[in-house]
């Protein structure tokens, strides 16, 4: 289910069209809005976090030749940790998780 609502979350063709650099802001933005909150979200908002994540993740692997698919995010931890230490074996260092409070 996760991986269909991430799959029309995604849509079509626009990224191609944006450069590395601005799909990098994108992660990085949505990686920040993914783990800084001040109380817990509501469980909609959390999944819409999750899933802006993890599309900005996918087409900033995708630019960069990594490969990456809505289908394989069955278990959406594991497949992001994957394509997160992809990016990293490309010399992006993603920011710390632990910028929550801050």
């Amino acid at each position: 289910m996760y991986s269909d609502l991430l799959t029309r979350a995604l849509g079509r063709g626009e990224e191609e069209h944006r450069s590395d650099e601005l799909l990098l802001a994108d992660l990085v933005d949505s990686r920040v809005r993914l783990h800084v909150t001040d109380a817990p979200a509501p469980v909609a908002e959390a999944l819409a976090r999750e899933i802006s994540y993890d599309g900005a993740l996918i087409r900033l692997c995708k630019a960069l030749a990594v490969r990456a698919t809505p289908e394989w995010f069955e278990s959406p931890r594991r497949e992001r940790a994957r394509l997160e230490r992809e990016l990293l074996r490309r010399g992006i260092l993603l920011p710390p998780l632990h910028l929550r409070g801050a």
